[in-house]
């Protein structure tokens, strides 16, 4: 009796979850691997038991040789059960890294999302109440994240997952033309509630980032995606790549900036090599290298007057000539 509960455990260990299947053939092959010889009648046997008790098993018939799988919404079953700090974490995965993981990925965990669920349920200490005791906040104005066809990022995350190129269809942003692309997925980044793809596109060697709520169709090919062998998705996010870089180049930046204002880049440093130096008035001369970027003026022109730029001159004529603007249109 201990010999058959043992193999019958080791096979439904074996067993992967609805669309994955495996057949009895192959059960009765990796049952003799671990030390249970037994026929394939025994096996199938084995499983039609099985999956009429409390076992979620289904056989998928459709098409030969037939398979077994765990049905899609079959409880997750854990032995030893599931602690209820193991079921916090998962939680705690499924509200903060959700929207990271790949849709393939959310769906191999919702087992075990709606395992942890129910064990938090049946908790009776603080741990149950964590989540509710946990919140992530942006520093600028909240906005609502663009909607994204749940198909397409399917797609454009299992090219990614599979190193696959895809061919699509992406709407540009600033003519709005609709353009075919050949992507080779290099990377996911989020950023402030949009979801960007950084690839290739059509065979050049230049990275760009694409946004996912403007992809209007997408297929996965079998061609595979050839990476650069240089290109690190850290690098390419650190020196500006997503900053809308205007140049290969960096900016010797030079401000006088007020003193609550140089408290926070005290903490929350510009680059590495910033170097800080009294003023008057509490004031502060901040020196930093940085990127290029169209998103180093936006963060400029929202400090307002708490931030005067020194140098370099061309870019203090350009934050100028942008609040004077900004003047006339309130006049």
């Amino acid at each position: 009796m201990s010999d058959t509960l043992l193999r019958q455990l080791m096979m439904l260990r074996r067993i992967p979850r609805h669309p994955r299947r495996i057949t009895a053939q192959d059960l009765t092959a990796h049952l003799a691997d671990q030390g249970y010889p037994v026929t394939e009648r025994t096996v199938q046997r084995d499983l039609l038991t099985l999956s009429g008790r409390l076992f979620g098993l289904i056989l998928d018939d459709r098409s030969r040789p037939h398979g077994w799988c765990w049905d899609r919404d079959a409880a997750q079953i854990d032995i030893p059960a599931m602690e209820p700090q193991t079921a916090l974490a998962f939680k705690l995965a499924e509200h903060f890294t959700g929207q990271l993981m790949a849709p393939s990925t959310l769906n191999a965990l919702a087992p075990y999302f709606a395992q942890a669920e129910q064990v938090l349920a049946d908790t009776p200490s603080p741990v149950r109440t964590w989540p509710e005791k946990i919140r992530t906040i942006t520093r600028g104005q909240s906005l609502i994240p663009p909607a994204i066809d749940r198909e397409i990022l399917h797609t454009l995350y299992e090219g990614l997952f599979n190193d696959r190129q895809v061919e699509a269809r992406y709407q540009r942003r600033y003519d709005g033309q609709t353009r075919d692309y050949v992507i080779s997925p290099l990377g996911v980044v989020f950023r402030d509630g949009v979801v960007y793809l950084v690839c290739q596109r059509n065979g050049r060697e230049g990275i760009v980032h694409l946004a996912m709520h403007r992809f209007l169709d997408a297929r996965v090919t079998e061609t595979p995606v050839h990476r650069p062998t240089d290109f690190d998705l850290d690098a390419y996010v650190r020196t500006g790549g997503l900053d809308f870089r205007l140049s290969d180049g960096v900016i010797e930046l030079e401000l006088r900036v007020a003193a609550e204002t140089a408290v926070h880049l005290q903490e929350t440093p510009l680059s590495q090599d910033q170097t800080m130096d009294p003023l008057d008035n509490g004031h502060q001369r901040l020196r930093a290298t940085v990127p290029d970027t169209a998103q180093i003026r936006w963060w400029l022109l929202g400090l307002g007057d708490n931030v005067e730029v020194i140098a370099p001159a061309s870019l203090r004529e350009a934050i100028r000539d942008r609040l004077e603007a900004a003047l006339n249109a309130y006049r």
